[in-house]
């Protein structure tokens, strides 16, 4: 059944037929083009991953922990992971990786011996100064640049897409990108 509205004013309202829920929009993009824009957007974060790789010899996952850690020296591993929105066992294993490569090392506070604090080594510095930006990623940061509406309107609307999809990991909204 259509919707209906009515206009206001001082004529006698009468029904206005809108479109019909499951009739197209006339302007309304091609879903292909819409997957074309999604293409663009996966291929050029591959890309920036890959510059990453090349550059620093670490994934993007790692430069944007390192990233974080050489920002905040002494941050912990729950709030690294916090700040990332990922699992505390995700942030962990990034961590040891990190320390591994001689990139960060883990210290203990002061204060508290039973608080481990993470502290970039001056190779992990280094490895931030030559990244190619934007050091967190080419999404996380064109996302932090839109205006607030828009990013609740692109969230919507993204959850709607996934509603409709038959196949959902929700457990991947807890992966960094470059891990996918």
């Amino acid at each position: 059944m259509p919707r209906l509205a009515s206009m206001a004013g001082d004529a006698p309202a009468r029904p206005i037929v809108l479109q019909h829920p499951s009739t197209p929009l006339r302007d309304a993009p091609d879903p292909d083009e819409v997957l074309k824009q999604f293409r663009i957007i996966f291929r050029s974060i591959k890309r920036h991953f890959q510059a990453i790789e090349r550059e620093c010899g670490i994934s993007g996952s790692q430069l944007w922990a390192l990233s974080l850690i050489t920002g905040e020296p002494g941050v912990r591993v729950t709030e690294l992971a916090r700040q990332m929105s990922i699992h505390q066992s995700t942030a962990s294993n990034l961590v040891e990786s990190l320390v591994r490569r001689g990139l960060v090392e883990r210290r203990r506070s002061n204060g508290d011996q039973r608080v481990v604090e993470l502290h970039a080594t001056r190779t992990g510095k280094a490895a931030v100064r030559k990244a190619p930006a934007p050091l967190e990623g080419l999404l996380p940061d064109a996302l932090r640049k839109l205006r607030p509406e828009t990013l609740a309107t692109l969230h919507g609307h993204l959850d709607e897409l996934l509603s409709t999809m038959k196949a959902r990991d929700r457990a991947a909204a807890f992966v960094p990108l470059a891990d996918l």
